[in-house]
């Protein structure tokens, strides 16, 4: 167990919580948005050499007295127009989320997850507690792949690090299991299906938590679950269907 629901020690504490758990999840996020500024940018640069160079052409047309060809010409300047519009308001998306202090990812969290700020106060307080314990269910590598990090795991919640930054009561939990995904990538006449193995959480209110697993780890956490709360459906520690797991809060 100790190898993927370690005690989180005071190092570990000092060097990714010094300032809070809110307050790691606004540098995380920085940093991500620092990526998608740098590609949208190059998006936004080339729609606009493309939008210049089809007015370019369109001009063309008019004096060649291509007039058949103007309307081609304008099609062309307004796909580089909307993939600019969609560029800007990516970036335009992004500044407003990284502006965000530290107050508003704590009430941003509290309403993901159903719950009040004070709720995300106590989840940071408990986790500076000794019985707090790091969730590691991917190796460094994998994770790095994955852009996962590390989750949390307190006395009263559970935070598995998820892209919607879901932070549950362990108490409110309905269901914890290991569920297969399928991802199919490629042309539609040459499709290869990929599967992988997530931890999925499901609190009594709806909410899902979501992390990338192997299948031991998944099952150390899961069983640790499970031996805290009895009550919680595990599909006895079996992997299930994404589609199976989606029924239980049909």
């Amino acid at each position: 167990m100790e190898n993927y629901l370690p005690l989180m020690t005071e190092d570990y504490k000092r060097k990714h919580y010094a300032r809070g758990v809110f307050a790691s999840i606004r540098k995380k996020t920085a940093k991500i948005s620092f990526g998608i500024y740098i590609f949208f940018g190059i998006v936004l640069c080339g729609c606009a050499f493309g939008l210049f160079w089809a007015m370019g052409q369109v001009e063309n047309y008019r004096l060649s007295g291509q007039e058949d060809m103007v309307g081609t010409g304008y099609f062309i300047a307004g796909f580089f127009g909307v993939l600019a519009f969609i560029a800007l308001a990516s970036m335009i998306i992004t500044i407003v989320r990284h502006a965000r202090g530290t107050d508003r990812w704590k009430k941003n969290c509290a309403k993901q997850s159903g719950y009040t700020v004070s709720d995300m106060e106590e989840f940071e307080r408990q986790t500076m507690e000794s019985e707090c314990r790091v969730i590691r269910l991917l190796d460094t590598a994998k994770a790095l792949a994955a852009g996962q990090s590390d989750g949390i795991l307190t006395k009263d919640y559970i935070y598995l690090a998820d892209a919607h930054h879901m932070i549950l009561k362990l108490s409110d939990l309905s269901a914890a299991c290991i569920v297969r995904q399928r991802v199919a990538v490629g042309d539609v006449t040459v499709r290869k299906s990929f599967e992988y193995l997530t931890v999925m959480l499901l609190g009594k209110n709806g909410n899902r938590a979501i992390a990338e697993c192997s299948e031991e780890s998944g099952t150390v956490l899961v069983n640790f679950l499970k031996q805290r709360f009895p009550g919680i459906y595990t599909a006895d520690g079996k992997v299930v269907s994404a589609e199976e797991f989606d029924r239980l809060s049909a």
